[in-house]
């Protein structure tokens, strides 16, 4: 399978704090739907942001498709929901994704449709006219048609599905599984790990800037047992 994201030897240290990134090896190949689990602190934010190249690494490397990160071209194809996303206050829903469109360069004549199928697929259509006057869950329903604009082949998703209701999280379950239908990877950094456990084919636990397991869902999950139970249990060992 060909690898979509690269990471090796993977290091993030900052100045005067325990927390960062401390080796992480790590292979997602295309078309997999991949979760990055760990308690708060953990790092897991860190190494999104080292797969953005927002974070420059202390040391190691990263390629997205064969590609250093650090080139814009590997970049060109990747989607990204913030933990916290925030957006011009005066701006509309519609006036939001019409400069995430141009800025990733769709084709003009095409952007009106495709925002407005952005905006029925996040049920924001009938949306208030600023976004100063969305709920949270709006906020979060808006980042994820931004991220899903010009379709990526990675999105990367840190927390989608807080400050959404059930229905909410029912819709972004929807639009991962459609993402890996047309063969798109998605990393998902989420806390819900019942919805994990539902939605991804691999992942990796992360504890204090390491990989403490990783690999299909189905082996790191025994048959009676849940991801929650797992995870609690190999934190604990790993110690606090």
């Amino acid at each position: 399978m060909t690898a979509a994201v690269e990471v090796s030897g993977l290091v993030k240290h900052y100045p005067r704090s325990k927390r960062g990134l401390d080796g992480i090896d790590l292979t997602v190949g295309e078309g997999e739907v991949f979760a990055l689990l760990g308690p708060n602190g953990a790092g897991k934010t860190t190494f999104v942001k080292c797969l953005l190249a927002l974070l420059q690494p202390t040391s190691g490397t990263v390629e997205l498709f064969g590609q250093p990160v650090s080139s814009p071209a590997a970049r060109r194809g990747v989607g990204f929901v913030p933990e916290s996303p925030r957006f011009p206050d005066y701006l509309s829903g519609r006036e939001v994704l019409k400069l995430h469109g141009r800025l990733i360069g769709l084709p003009a004549p095409d952007l009106d449709g495709i925002i407005d199928e952005r905006l029925i697929a996040a049920d924001l259509d009938d949306a208030p006219k600023r976004v100063k006057a969305y709920s949270k869950g709006m906020v979060r329903r808006l980042a994820m048609a931004q991220a899903l604009m010009g379709e990526p082949r990675l999105v990367l998703l840190d927390e989608p599905t807080a400050d959404l209701d059930p229905i909410g999280r029912r819709d972004v379950r929807n639009q991962i599984a459609e993402l890996k239908q047309r063969g798109a990877t998605v990393i998902l950094n989420s806390h819900l790990l019942s919805e994990v456990e539902r939605l991804c084919d691999h992942a990796a636990i992360v504890h204090k800037g390491r990989i403490v397991v990783k690999g299909p869902m189905d082996e790191l999950v025994p048959e009676g047992q849940d991801l929650e139970s797992v995870f609690v249990d190999l934190i604990e060992k790993a110690g606090s």
